[in-house]
């Protein structure tokens, strides 16, 4: 006999299911940040950091011209000479995905290209950015699915560190000389 707590349980898990399925079919456009922070290739990356704490931003798409050529992640900004321009710390290519695409394409690129951000394109124009943060508060992808640093809570640059594997960010590989 299944007790009324253990049906509870099991509807409330269904339920879940169910609202992460149905919130990975929705639109990109439906998850993304429209609100998008962009920088032009010869900035400096003193004043990218500045920027991207002042909007509580971690990605940045950089243009030239008015057309995306790379992005960088405040943690590429670290160790960068104030004077440095973005676009010698800026990663190239880019993953990028269609505006029109599911979340859960989006959480797969994600993944496949090992990225916390995708900008998002229609026609081939920069619209928005679409985070892992987005996917998580759209229920896309639960909280515990993100790796988070033992060192600092952290969930950016999270990777099992040497030699005992434990997932740490980039700031606390970087404290332990790793």
């Amino acid at each position: 006999m299944i007790s009324s707590q253990e049906r509870a349980e099991s509807v409330q898990a269904e339920d879940q299911t169910t609202i992460t399925r149905r919130n990975g079919d929705r639109r990109v456009t439906e998850l993304m940040s429209w609100a998008l922070l962009t920088a032009p290739v010869t900035m400096s990356c003193k004043e990218a950091r500045a920027l991207a704490a002042a909007r509580a931003v971690h990605h940045i798409p950089v243009l030239d011209g008015g057309v995306m050529v790379g992005i960088v992640c405040t943690c590429d900004l670290r160790e960068a000479r104030e004077d440095e321009p973005l676009g010698r710390r800026m990663h190239v290519p880019v993953a990028t995905i269609n505006a029109n695409a599911p979340g859960s394409e989006a959480l797969a690129l994600m993944r496949r290209h090992d990225v916390g951000a995708l900008p998002v394109l229609y026609h081939g124009f920069l619209i928005g950015i679409v985070t892992a943060g987005d996917l998580v508060r759209a229920r896309v992808l639960a909280e515990h699915e993100r790796p988070v640093c033992a060192g600092c809570g952290a969930h950016h640059h999270v990777r099992p560190s040497e030699p005992d594997g434990a997932l740490l960010c980039l700031a606390c590989r970087e404290r332990r000389g790793q």
